[in-house]
C-alpha cells in the first residue's frame, strides 16, 4: 500500500495573477524539499491551484499533509487574499491503497489510490464545511472511519493556528529545535516557545506521531 495526498488551495482566486503564481513558486521549492526529507516522494501541481502527491511510505502521509497546510497558511498571510485562505490554506484527501503506475519523469500517476484522493477532494470541495478527508482503499471499512475522523480533527486544529504560530509549527515537525527556529524566524526562543505552546504543539506532535506507528498491517491483513 501506498499513500496518495491530493489537496487544492481553498480560495486561490481571491488572489492576485502574480501573488498566485509566488506561491506556486514556493510550493515548487517546498516540493523539492519534501522530495529529499521523504525518500520516493514526489508530487505536481495541476490546474494552477491544486497538487497530486505519491507518498510511497502511507505512514508520512499526515505529516506531509500537514507540512503543505501550514506552508500555505503561513505564505498565505504575506498576501492580499481572502481570509478563507489565510485561514485554512488548503483543503485535502488522503487516500491509502494500491498505484497501477507512477512515474515522476513521465508525470503519471495511475490506480485506485489517487483516483479514490482525487474524487474525495472533489466532494468536499463542491460541499464545502470540510478541510480533510481519509481514507483506506480496502476493509475492514470500520478503518477509514475512524483515521478520517482523527485526521479531521489533526486539520481542524491546524486551522485554528494563525500565521506565526504556523511558522513556528512548520519547522518543529520538519525536526527544526526552538533555538534553529529562533535564528530563523529572527525572534527570541522564549517566543518561539510561547507560540508552540499556544498552538498545542505537544498534542499535534503527539498525534501526528501515533498515526506514523499506528500498526497498518496488523488492522488489515
Amino acid at each position: 500500500m501506498i499513500a496518495t495526498i491530493s489537496a487544492d488551495i481553498v480560495r486561490s482566486t481571491s488572489m492576485e495573477t502574480a501573488d498566485l503564481l509566488e506561491l506556486r513558486k514556493g510550493l515548487q521549492g517546498f516540493i523539492r524539499d519534501l522530495e529529499r526529507d521523504f525518500p520516493g516522494f514526489w508530487a505536481r501541481i495541476v490546474r494552477g491551484d491544486s497538487l497530486e502527491c505519491v507518498v510511497p511510505d502511507y505512514r508520512d502521509s499526515l505529516r506531509i499533509a500537514v507540512l503543505l497546510k501550514l506552508f500555505v497558511k503561513m505564505r498565505a498571510a504575506e498576501f492580499d487574499c481572502s481570509q478563507m485562505l489565510q485561514r485554512y490554506g488548503i483543503r485535502f484527501s488522503i487516500a491509502v491503497g494500491d498505484l497501477k503506475y507512477a512515474d515522476k519523469d513521465e508525470d503519471i500517476i495511475d490506480g485506485p489510490a489517487i483516483y479514490l484522493s482525487g474524487r474525495n477532494l472533489d466532494e468536499i470541495s463542491r460541499k464545502g464545511g470540510r478541510m480533510s478527508i481519509f481514507e483506506v482503499d480496502r476493509e475492514p471499512r470500520s478503518l477509514s472511519n475512524v483515521l478520517d475522523s482523527y485526521v479531521a480533527l489533526v486539520s481542524d486544529l491546524v486551522d485554528s493556528y494563525s500565521a506565526k504560530q504556523s511558522e513556528v509549527v512548520y519547522y518543529k515537525l520538519l525536526g527544526f529545535k526552538e533555538v534553529e527556529i529562533s535564528e530563523r524566524l529572527g525572534i527570541y526562543q522564549s517566543s518561539v516557545n510561547v507560540r508552540a505552546t499556544n498552538a498545542q504543539w505537544g498534542l499535534l506532535n503527539m498525534a501526528v506521531r501515533d498515526f506514523e506507528n499506528f500498526d497498518w498491517e496488523k488492522v488489515c491483513g
